[in-house]
């Protein structure tokens, strides 16, 4: 516990003189005042807020409008205020009181599972005023007694304490709990135990079909002593009238073992606070990190509509995978309303002015809202400045990949991957890779292969080429002359080692490429496989090629499709198109491609060497070294998570 300090002192302060005003006034006044300070409260506790909405809406799995989520949260705000008030005006409260303000369902579970004679134990949550259902039991006549958990501050916790001894109700700290609670349920008692919170030493159980952690302790003294657990829910009718339901015991002896017993009485009681909470959904405490220590996260991947992007957004949720038992993952298109709406959302994030709701299309607003998100994944400058945005709405952490610097600065973000050859700045948060992420492993390549292999007969039989070929880009140009003599060299490399050919284009392929491959190769005998995107794509061709050959030659005007070949693990040829311009010598793409041929993942190979090369590297068999950031970006990841 801390140590009391100013605010400590403060906060002390502030609650005695707000009690001592409380107990002053009308209770009509203090409902009144409850109301206020709950609809204060939700505007200005921003943090708080979100993640009051954030919790609801993993709770109801994004099936409500966010209309309504809103509307749940500001009632649980106004909810918690009056619980707070009413818990200041415990002084005033008696038994008169209870009788006008408590309406209390089945009392006889509690007075017939008492005449066993081996005590009671009285399963509360978190929902309605539970400080209100603590000393409305004793102040029914029964020996109560209520395990409590200290409060932050040491003044505020022993000030509540004397509030619930006050009306007869006996507090038991925590760490002293075992001996009173053992004691307590041999004399008989009633002992009020937490079902809910389970914390980090909880057990898994499933709560609005989630694995959550929840609280095990009732269920132990349980079985130790043959008590009954009797469920208690306190929720609010209106204002300061109440109504607290007890429900059935629970049933402790159906199992096998005591692990299934276990787990059985836990689904049941999380069962049971489930059907409260969708009955009276603003009564539940939304405002803790309920599923904190869950084997479960949520992740987001905001998209530029950009495929290369995309992949790369989903590498990293692949990781994710990797080192997380439970993912939820969901991609987001997003749309901005115009190409100005995007600027102006771009330049004022830089400001530290989120606007996007006002940018952004409603369908893309729509989807965002309806997402809970503790990881937020994009690839792109573009997006960054959003994706800050929903990590901060969801309380979550944030993965940008490339350099994000033109629109938010690269601190705001958890973990910011760029590659070598952008000149990253070294930071904390900052991973440098070789290459553009991609989803190339081993499974995956296995995975493709057979796939393609079922649809083409006869291929993957003997020693393969692949040709993976794009096209033009701001940088590069594919001429008819480089086709053709690539296509050339393809050919005599096959004719020499009596090797298949494996070959897909891309989008970006021009119309006259695509014909000299149709004229050179689609008749040709040792051509398998010859896709032409534009045309009819096979979403397995490049797995599928990648995991098929021996070699592969690429074109290498696109970072996204050499790094996929490079982590493929097999040999690598790259051949450069024509330049644009006189500058394309110092761009990032050459910059890559010389940092790969050092680090040993690929061939750099003028296109008249390429039949040569490939030859020479399959006689020889040197070691290949493949490209592979996945390491290193997945520490970064683990930290995250």
């Amino acid at each position: 516990m801390k140590k009391s300090s100013l605010i400590e002192y403060a906060a002390y302060a502030l609650a005695r003189a707000l009690g001592a005003l409380i107990v002053s006034l009308p209770v009509r006044i203090n409902s009144l005042m409850g109301e206020f300070l709950g609809i204060a409260g939700y505007y200005a506790l921003k943090k708080k807020r979100r993640l009051v909405l954030k919790n609801i809406k993993i709770a109801y799995g994004g099936a409500l409008p966010i209309e309504e989520v809103e509307r749940i949260a500001r009632k649980a705000f106004i909810s918690l205020a009056l619980t707070i008030v009413e818990t200041l005006y415990i002084p005033r409260i008696d038994a008169r009181y209870i009788n006008k303000h408590v309406r209390i369902e089945n009392l006889k579970h509690l007075d017939d599972a008492l005449k066993r004679g081996k005590g009671v134990i009285l399963l509360a949550y978190h929902m309605g005023n539970w400080e209100l259902a603590n000393i409305t039991c004793s102040l029914q006549g029964y020996a109560y007694k209520v395990i409590v958990n200290e409060q932050r501050y040491p003044l505020l916790n022993n000030l509540l304490n004397r509030y619930r001894e006050l009306k007869g109700c006996k507090t038991i700290p925590r760490g002293v709990a075992l001996r009173e609670i053992m004691r307590g349920l041999k004399n008989n008692e009633v002992v009020a135990m937490v079902g809910d919170q389970g914390g980090k030493e909880g057990h898994v159980s499933n709560f609005f079909g989630l694995p959550t952690s929840m609280p095990t302790g009732f269920v132990r003294f349980a079985f130790a002593t043959e008590a009954r657990i009797i469920p208690a829910i306190i929720v609010r009718e209106r204002r300061f009238y109440h109504r607290i339901i007890l429900e059935k015991p629970l049933k402790t002896e159906e199992g096998a073992d005591e692990k299934e017993r276990l787990e059985h009485c836990l689904n049941q009681s999380s069962a049971i606070l489930e059907r409260h909470i969708r009955l009276c959904p603003q009564e539940y405490f939304w405002f803790y990190k309920i599923w904190k220590y869950s084997p479960f996260r949520h992740v987001v991947l905001l998209s530029d509509n950009k495929a290369g992007h995309l992949r790369q957004s989903e590498a990293v949720l692949k990781i994710v995978k990797r080192l997380q038992p439970i993912v939820y993952s969901t991609v987001i298109d997003v749309k901005f309303k115009n190409s100005f709406a995007k600027i102006l959302a771009k330049v004022c994030m830089g400001f530290g002015l989120d606007i996007y709701e006002f940018c952004l299309k409603s369908k893309t607003r729509r989807a965002l809202s309806k997402v809970p998100a503790d990881l937020v994944i994009s690839c792109g400058a573009s997006l960054a400045g959003l994706t800050f945005s929903v990590a901060q709405e969801n309380q979550a952490r944030s993965v940008c990949i490339m350099d994000p610097a033109q629109a938010v600065s690269r601190k705001k973000f958890d973990v910011v991957i760029i590659p070598r050859h952008d000149n990253p700045p070294k930071g904390k948060n900052i991973v440098r890779t070789l290459g553009a992420l991609n989803l190339i492993d081993e499974a995956y390549l296995t995975e493709h292969a057979e796939r393609l292999k079922a649809k083409i007969p006869g291929i993957g039989h003997k020693l393969s080429l692949g040709l993976l070929i794009g096209g033009d880009t701001k940088h590069y140009r594919l001429t008819i002359e480089t086709a053709r003599e690539v296509i050339a060299q393809l050919k005599k490399a096959a004719q020499a080692l009596d090797a298949d050919i494996l070959v897909t284009t891309s989008r970006r392929t021009p119309a006259n490429i695509e014909n000299l491959l149709r004229e050179e190769l689609k008749e040709y005998p040792s051509c398998k496989l010859l896709v032409i995107a534009n045309q009819m794509n096979i979403p397995e061709a490049v797995g599928g090629i990648l995991g098929l050959s021996d070699f592969i030659v690429v074109s290498g005007e696109s970072i996204s499709m050499v790094s996929e070949a490079a982590s493929s693990g097999k040999y690598v040829g790259v051949f450069r198109l024509k330049a644009a311009s006189a500058f394309c010598g110092k761009t990032r793409h050459e910059a890559f491609l010389h940092n790969a041929a050092r680090h040993g993942s690929l061939y750099l190979i003028d296109t008249p060497a390429i039949a040569d090369t490939i030859k020479e590297v399959l006689q020889e068999r040197p070691a290949v070294k493949k490209l592979d950031d996945s390491l290193c970006v997945q520490e970064a990841i683990r930290k995250l998570l």
